[in-house]
This record gives C-alpha cells, sequence and structure tokens, in this order.
C-alpha cells in the first residue's frame, strides 16, 4: 500500500509540475518558433526541386555536365533574351535547364514549353501589349488586370505545368506571407508567370498554395547564384536598367530607383561572386522598362550581345536542338497558326474562370472612323466588368460629356456586353443612358447601339463585315435611328506606304426615311523618316430623288459649322489633307509609370462640300496633335486633339479624342 501510495503522490507532483510549466514551454516554444522563422528569411523555398534534378539529369545522362542559363528581369527590356537564345542555338547550345526571374520568366517559360526563339517573337510582336491589361480598382492589390493576357498564353500553349515542360526551368518569386524567396520548379505554368511578373501595386499577388507571391526580381533580378547550385557551367544574360536624365528629385522616381538599387546590388553580387558563369551584358540597359514598341530592336541588341562572346560559347556546346525538340517546335507552328486564327479578329480569347472585377473607365465616341454615329460624349466613371467564357460585359456609371456638341456634363449609367460566338463572330450591345438637368417628359436621354460583326485576319491585312443598328433618344418624340452595314478593308503598310484603309456602306435613317451610299478611303506615306504625309476622303450619297446627305461626328473630316455640310445636299463628299513630323523612337516618360510615344504632330486641312460646286463650303485649317499614352508601357489609349478655323466663315474648331489601343 505504501509502495501504491508513494507512486501515486509522484504521479499527482509530476502532473502539477508539468501543468504549471506546460503554459511556460509552450511560450519558450513559440518564441523559438518566432526566432527560427525570423532567420529563415534567408533560406529559399523550392517546390519540384527532386523532379527538376532529375529532369536535368535525363538530359545529360550524367554523362556530361548540364549547362544551365539564367534569364534577368528588366521588363521590356528582357525581350532581349530572345535574341540572346537565337545566338545560343546557333552556337549548339540548348540550356539543360533555365533560372529565371521577373519578366525574363515569360521568355524563359516559353522556351522552355518547346517554343524557338522565332515562335517567341511571333508570338509577343504580333500582339498589341496597350490592349491586353485592363484599369481595375485595387481591391486585390494591383491597378492591372493581365486576365486577357493570361487567355492569350493559354490559348497558344494550353494547361501545362512546369514539371512537364521539355526543358527543366525554376521561377524566382518572393512570398509576401513569409517573407522568404520561393523557387518554383513545379505548378500551373499560366500561375507561376503571373506570379513571376507580379509587380507590386501594378499587379496583384498571385495565390501558390498557402503563398502570396509577387515579382521575384524585387530583391534580385539576375538570380544567378540559384543556377550555381545545379551546375558549374552557367549562362548568365543580363538586362540591367541605367536610363539617363532621371529626375531623382520626383517622388515616384525616388521610389521606383530605391527598388532598382536593392535589385541591381544583389545582380551584381551574384555576378562578382561567380566569375566563371559567361555572362552576356545585353546592350539595353539605356531602354526604359516600358519599352514594348520597340520589341525588334531588343531582340537584335540581344544576339548582338550574346554574339560578342562566340568564343567562350562554342565551349559550351551541349548539341542544340535534338530531333524530339524540333518535331515539337513542328507542332507548336501549326498550334500557333490555329491561335492566332482565333484571336486576331478581336483579340479575344475565351476565359477559362470566371472573373469580376471593379473596373475605372475613360472612353470616347464619335472619334475619326469610330462606329458611333449617333452618339458623340465622352465617359468617365467606373463600374463592375465580368468575364465569363466568351461573354463580357461592363455595367458603369459615371459622367457624360457631350464634348462635340453643347459642352454638357451629366450623370450616366450604361451596360455593354460582347458576345464572340465564333472566333471571327460578334455580336455586341450598349445601352446607355444620360440624365441631364433638363430631360424632357420625365424620361432620361437612352441610346442603343446593337451590332454584329465578322472579321478575317489575313497575311498584311484585315477584311471586316459590320451591320448596327443605333437608336437615340428611344421613347421620346424626335427618336433617331440609324442602320448602317457595310465592309471595311485594311492593309499594313510597308516601305514609303505606311497603311490603306477603305470602306463602303449603306445606311439607312429615320431622320428623313431616307437610303444612303457611304464610302471613305485613307492612306499614308513616309517620304522621310520623321516626315508623314497622311489623305482620307469620304462620300455619302442620299439614293432616293430629293434626299438630304448627312455628316455625323465620326466621319474623318474636321468641319468648324456642321450646318454648312448636314442634309445640305443629295451628296456630301470631303478630302482631308495633313503633313507632320512622327519621329518613331521619341518617348517621353512621366515618372517612370507613364510613357508618352508615337507622337504626331501634323498641320491639316480638311474641305467639304455639299453639292456641286466647284468650291467648298467648308474649308478648315489647322493643327493635329496625336501620342499614345501607356500605363507602365502596357495599358494604352490614343489621344488626338485638334484646332482649326474656317476659312470661309472665321468659326474655330477644338476637338479631342480618346481612342482605345485596339479599334476591335
Amino acid at each position: 500500500m505504501k509502495k501504491n501510495s508513494r507512486s501515486g503522490i509522484t504521479k499527482t507532483l509530476l502532473a502539477l509540475v508539468l501543468c504549471c510549466c506546460f503554459p511556460v514551454f509552450v511560450q519558450a516554444q513559440s518564441v523559438d518558433d518566432s526566432v527560427d522563422t525570423l532567420l529563415l528569411a534567408a533560406t529559399p523555398i523550392v517546390y519540384g526541386e527532386e523532379a527538376f534534378l532529375a529532369r536535368i539529369h535525363a538530359r545529360t545522362g550524367g554523362l556530361r555536365e548540364p549547362v544551365g542559363l539564367v534569364l534577368s528581369g528588366g521588363s521590356a527590356r528582357a525581350f532581349a533574351h530572345i535574341g540572346v537564345l537565337r545566338r545560343l542555338e546557333e552556337a549548339g547550345i540548348v540550356p539543360d535547364f533555365i533560372v529565371a526571374s521577373s519578366m525574363g520568366s515569360i521568355i524563359g517559360l516559353l522556351y522552355a514549353a518547346g517554343l524557338s526563339p522565332d515562335q517567341i517573337f511571333q508570338l509577343v510582336s504580333s500582339t498589341e501589349f496597350g490592349g491586353l491589361f485592363e484599369p481595375v480598382l485595387p481591391l486585390s492589390g494591383g491597378f492591372l488586370d493581365p486576365g486577357r493576357f493570361r487567355d492569350l498564353v493559354r490559348l497558344y500553349l494550353g494547361d501545362l505545368r512546369l514539371e512537364d515542360l521539355p526543358i527543366p526551368i525554376l521561377v524566382s518569386c518572393e512570398d509576401l506571407k513569409t517573407k522568404r524567396e520561393i523557387h518554383l520548379a513545379a505548378g500551373d505554368l499560366i500561375t507561376v508567370m503571373e506570379a513571376a511578373y507580379a509587380l507590386p501595386v501594378f499587379f496583384s499577388p498571385v495565390a501558390y498554395g498557402e503563398h502570396l507571391l509577387i515579382d521575384g526580381g524585387i530583391t534580385n533580378m539576375v538570380p544567378l547564384g540559384v543556377a550555381m547550385q545545379y551546375a558549374r557551367k552557367v549562362i548568365v544574360s543580363s538586362t540591367f536598367y541605367d536610363a539617363k536624365g532621371l529626375n531623382l528629385r520626383n517622388p515616384l522616381v525616388i521610389l521606383t530607383t530605391s527598388i532598382d538599387i536593392g535589385k541591381r546590388r544583389a545582380g551584381v553580387v551574384d555576378i562578382l561572386d561567380y566569375p566563371e558563369a559567361v555572362w552576356i551584358r545585353c546592350d539595353v540597359e539605356s531602354f526604359s522598362f516600358m519599352s514594348f514598341d520597340r520589341l525588334a530592336e531588343l531582340d537584335d541588341l540581344g544576339y548582338l550581345s550574346a554574339d560578342v562572346l562566340a568564343d567562350r560559347l562554342v565551349a559550351l556546346s551541349n548539341g542544340g536542338v535534338d530531333p524530339a525538340l524540333s518535331a515539337l517546335r513542328a507542332g507548336h507552328d501549326l498550334a500557333i497558326e490555329r491561335a492566332a486564327r482565333a484571336w486576331l479578329p478581336f483579340e479575344r480569347a475565351p476565359s477559362k474562370y470566371t472573373s469580376l472585377a471593379c473596373t475605372a473607365r475613360l472612353r470616347s465616341t464619335a472619334f475619326p472612323g469610330d462606329g458611333y454615329y449617333l452618339r458623340d460624349t465622352v465617359f468617365l466613371g467606373g463600374g463592375l466588368a465580368l468575364r465569363w467564357g466568351v461573354l463580357d460585359a461592363v455595367l458603369d456609371a459615371g459622367a457624360d460629356w457631350s464634348a462635340y456638341t453643347d459642352m454638357s456634363l451629366h450623370p450616366a449609367v450604361s451596360f455593354a456586353g460582347t458576345l464572340d460566338v465564333l472566333p471571327w463572330l460578334r455580336m455586341e450591345s450598349l445601352l446607355a443612358a444620360g440624365f441631364p438637368a433638363s430631360i424632357d417628359g420625365g424620361l432620361p436621354l437612352v441610346y442603343q447601339r446593337s451590332a454584329i460583326r465578322a472579321a478575317r485576319v489575313f497575311s498584311g491585312g484585315r477584311l471586316e463585315l459590320t451591320s448596327a443598328l443605333e437608336q437615340d433618344r428611344l421613347w421620346q418624340e424626335g427618336q433617331t435611328l440609324l442602320l448602317t452595314s457595310g465592309a471595311r478593308l485594311t492593309l499594313d503598310g510597308g516601305g514609303i506606304l505606311t497603311g490603306f484603309s477603305a470602306s463602303a456602306m449603306h445606311q439607312m435613317t429615320s431622320a428623313r426615311g431616307e437610303q444612303l451610299a457611304f464610302a471613305t478611303a485613307a492612306f499614308g506615306l513616309r517620304l522621310l523618316p520623321a516626315l508623314a504625309l497622311r489623305t482620307a476622303g469620304l462620300v455619302r450619297v442620299a439614293l432616293e430623288e430629293g434626299g438630304k446627305a448627312p455628316l455625323y461626328q465620326s466621319d474623318p473630316l474636321s468641319v468648324a459649322e456642321p450646318s454648312r455640310l448636314d442634309a445640305v445636299g443629295g451628296i456630301l463628299y470631303g478630302v482631308s489633307l495633313s503633313a507632320g513630323w512622327e519621329p518613331g523612337r521619341l518617348a517621353i516618360s512621366f515618372a517612370e509609370v507613364m510613357v508618352m510615344r508615337r507622337i504626331s504632330l501634323a498641320l491639316y486641312g480638311d474641305s467639304g462640300w455639299a453639292g456641286d460646286g466647284a468650291s467648298p463650303d467648308s474649308l478648315v485649317v489647322g493643327a493635329r496633335l496625336g501620342f499614345d499614352l501607356a500605363l507602365m508601357g502596357l495599358k494604352t489609349t490614343r489621344f488626338l486633339a485638334e484646332a482649326g478655323r474656317d476659312l470661309y466663315s472665321g468659326a474655330f474648331i477644338a476637338r479631342l479624342f480618346l481612342i482605345p489601343a485596339s479599334g476591335r
């Protein structure tokens, strides 16, 4: 009994001690965990490393040292890597693995998926980057939505995973949660690609498992040290930034430059630590990270920069492109051709996932060549945008400014949608309601447009058939209806000719119950590198005896007093001539966030006739200023401003147009 009693007392005392000490133990363990987590901040987390190593070994057969390739970040400058890859293949080098960061990851992932340098260049150069990213409210952490870019990549490549790509690749990112570097050698290709270029603030962080990933180039744009862990033969292609003339007193420039200091220094430390690596210093350091309109130059400079090291590259030859990779690329040729046919008509691919975003909206109609003949407003506001399969829908609220008529500003709401029934066939609609201070009959001013469009893109041009029904002042006295149907042909330029377009249409209007024939033509010439000549013409004919031909705001003709031409005679025709300065390479950066490019300044003369007279009824001379304004070099809107004076009446005209990056 005493023994059992003593044993029971011992157990009781031990339990009491444990109970008393347990909170202290838990607290100490918690402190240790906290310290360990902090000290692990410099230790990367790697996903898919074991399979990554096995695939490298499979490529070399264990018989030779693998050749690695590091592709740095650099935003648009990273497209120089395409030229580097082209020169490497000429030297008989196809890397056994790739380590990439930031925008270099886009090139690296496309190459690792089996695309040739030429195929990569074809894909990126045939795409208008200014229309792939939409501005949104940063509810998820970023101002730009990459949804259309995501759909484009999926259209061209399908659903791929890193661990299944023919060339092993490891992508470097940073994690907002653990504050640790994340190396991804496994996962969905599109998810990893989005994480790789998720520049903070501009793009939302990307979820990967329990992590929230951002662009790894924030801390080190040249992760050479990572590649050296897997091989001693490594080629590194860098695209550092060394722009001159930055305003280092501008707060935004100070912020971006501060970030650049850290990631540049980390990259340089890696390069100095491993002098045995073959360093290709791409001669693109003077290019802005927003130079997405200069891909051909970046490609060429990447090639030339690699060619300087031709002797060292020959020593790293590992057999070059093998038959299996050649066969895969032949398949990609067919896939790219099919994808291009699906993408190019309206630059839209079906969305795999439904997305809903809060958007900002700045939109104008009635710019020259616009298909909205009865609407002439500038809309500023925001709303909800839905992407679901082949459907895009937007519900907006804001203000309409009647910039070309009475200059009134009033609240407005609108609903717009497009449905891509087939890749080449689109249905679209817009229903807009304005609420001016004085509303006739208590009803808002309602406008609607419904259209069906079919497009065919071919080498060197585009043909589009359109039929659109417009109604203005719905449900009110004086309602106007216009049905416009016709075809438009656009041809790309080459040499002296910078482009050509022509259209032929039939119009029916309820204003006077008339039928109209309408045609336009325009072309441009570049006689000197910065001197451009442009001409355009239009003719509209009333088909019924006694009919009157109207003038619309979107007609490609500047008219100070529309009443001099509108519904005056049975035929209306006009000619526009301009000559101006268009420096192709000139770009003006604003705090390294916005860039102004494709700048043009021209003098013009527009003549219009509303009858059979030899002298024009309207003759306006003036000046036009045009430029693209691009956020981060990606989301682009074209601004076109003009001011002139009618030499006959003395009336002045001033107009501002906002033209989307893609009119499709």
